[in-house]
C-alpha cells in the first residue's frame, strides 16, 4: 500500500471552508432555535470539509477522463457543480434544515469559482510541461 505525503494546502483549504460555511450556516439559521443552528452548522461544516476533497477529485477524474481542454473543464465544472449541489441538499433535508437554499447557496457560489479556477489551472499546467508537479 502506497501512502501519499499529506497535502496540507488542501487540508488548510478544507478547514477554512468547514469554519467559514459552518459558520454561515449557523448564521442562516439562527432565528430557528439553537438546535436548528448548531445542526446546521454541524451538517454544513462537514460537509464542506469533505466536499472540497471529493468535488476536487470528481473535477480532476472527468477532466482527464475528457482529454483535458475545453471539453474537460466544462464537463469537470458541470458534473462537480451537480454533486456540491446535490450532496448538501440531501444532507440538509434529512437534518431538517429550515433554510436549505440559504445555507448552500454561498459555498455553491465559491464553490464554482474554486472549480474552475482549479480546472483552468490544471488545463494550463497540462498544456505547459514545465508546469506540471
Amino acid at each position: 500500500m502506497v501512502i501519499k505525503k499529506i497535502n496540507y494546502s488542501a487540508l488548510f483549504t478544507a478547514l477554512a471552508a468547514a469554519i467559514a460555511y459552518g459558520g454561515w450556516a449557523v448564521y442562516a439559521n439562527y432565528e430557528h432555535g439553537l438546535h436548528s443552528w448548531v445542526m446546521a452548522g454541524i451538517v454544513q461544516g462537514v460537509y464542506a470539509f469533505f466536499s472540497t476533497f471529493f468535488v476536487t477529485y470528481v473535477a480532476r477524474l472527468v477532466f482527464f477522463k475528457c482529454k483535458c481542454a475545453m471539453r474537460g473543464i466544462l464537463a469537470g465544472f458541470a458534473t462537480s457543480f451537480l454533486v456540491m449541489l446535490a450532496i448538501p441538499m440531501g444532507v440538509h433535508c434529512l437534518a431538517g434544515t429550515p433554510d436549505i437554499v440559504q445555507t448552500i447557496l454561498p459555498g455553491l457560489i465559491w464553490g464554482s469559482i474554486y472549480l474552475l479556477g482549479f480546472l483552468i489551472t490544471l488545463n494550463i499546467s497540462q498544456r505547459n510541461p514545465d508546469l506540471k508537479s
